[in-house]
């Protein structure tokens, strides 16, 4: 590789025509695919701003907790991981920590950067490079059914995947169980979460605690970082009544930002085809989960992980949990 040059590596899930199956299923749906908010690099700059801005992670705090994570990760490690696999790993500042701890222990993972926004991807690559050679590159699905396997697993070694900020913007359940259905007993997983405080463990707690933190959401800077796919997309004429509201269901909340189309209309894409939208239907521009720590426990064993470690931000507003394949799991025992 030539100097002033990045590789990466994409997936069969980026070429043209599989983002235009993408856009269609979103408005078909009714709800947009989480990648789309990152595809461009305006997007990927807009939301980087608000990363900066509200992350537990940006207070010194936060980054501190980060760090004493990664170093205790290391230690509770009983084999030395031959692959690092950051999921949604965004700019990749959390996954440097780990990747510093791992190799202060004398250990050199392989260590993989996935995401499925090119933009994030390159500053995860000049992240990763302050921290010695820097990472492989891969553009890709993260909900890739066989993602792992695609990656390769030097010698049958254990893995450490992390996947820090992205369950809170997919199906929970969905993505944990293609996760377990790839890993092996021996592999860790690290996994982090946006929380909901709570003094004590109740519905109702856990409905205050949403309703404070609503304004993280409810603001100028995220409405023009998700409005801005309807401008590109040429849509923002079309719809109206943009929200940013907490919805409760399946016993866990999630804020939603929706606008609804104006009238009866089709919606052209790129190829000349074209999806019928109503008047008055909703179209989901963006969700985010938020768990209980005690939540987050249950929702892990219910999709075959074992939690061995916590470690929450001063705030409480963000978890990190450390665990393993359970053994009433469903993946792979090699």
């Amino acid at each position: 590789m030539k100097k002033g040059f990045t590789a990466i590596e994409v997936a069969d899930s980026h070429l043209p025509s599989a983002w235009l199956s993408a856009k269609r299923a979103s408005l078909e749906n009714g709800e947009i695919a989480p990648p789309f908010h990152y595809a461009t690099a305006r997007q990927a700059n807009l939301w980087m701003a608000l990363f900066r801005r509200y992350s537990p992670f940006s207070a010194k705090e936060g980054r501190a907790l980060y760090l004493r994570m990664a170093r205790e990760v290391s230690g509770l490690l009983s084999e030395r991981p031959a692959q690092l696999v950051s999921l949604g790993c965004g700019t990749a500042e959390k996954d440097l920590l780990v990747y510093g701890a791992l190799r202060a222990r004398s250990w050199s993972p392989d260590w993989v950067c996935l995401d499925g926004s090119l933009s994030l991807l390159l500053e995860a690559g000049r992240v990763s490079r302050s921290g010695g050679e820097g990472a492989r590159l891969v553009l890709a699905d993260v909900l890739l059914p066989d993602l792992l396997d695609r990656l390769g697993r030097p010698e049958g070694m254990p893995r450490l995947v992390t996947a820090f900020g992205l369950i809170p913007n997919v199906a929970p359940d969905r993505f944990l169980q293609g996760l377990r259905a790839q890993l092996l007993s021996h592999d860790r997983l690290l996994l982090g979460a946006n929380l909901a405080p709570v003094v004590v463990e109740s519905a109702q707690a856990f409905r205050e605690s949403i309703g404070r933190i609503l304004p993280q959401y409810a603001n100028r800077p995220t409405r023009l970082w998700l409005t801005e796919l309807l401008r590109d997309w040429g849509l923002r004429e079309r719809v109206e009544g943009y929200a940013m509201s907490a919805v409760e269901g399946g016993g866990w909340f999630r804020y939603e930002a929706t606008v609804r189309w104006k009238r009866n209309q089709k919606v052209l894409l790129e190829d000349g085809s074209s999806v019928a939208v109503r008047s008055g239907s909703a179209l989901r521009l963006f969700s985010s989960y938020r768990f209980t720590r005690e939540g987050l426990g249950q929702l892990l064993r219910a999709n075959g992980f074992e939690p061995l470690s916590y470690w929450t931000v001063p705030s409480g507003e963000e978890g990190i949990c450390f665990a393993a394949p359970s053994s009433s799991g469903t993946g792979p025992t090699g």
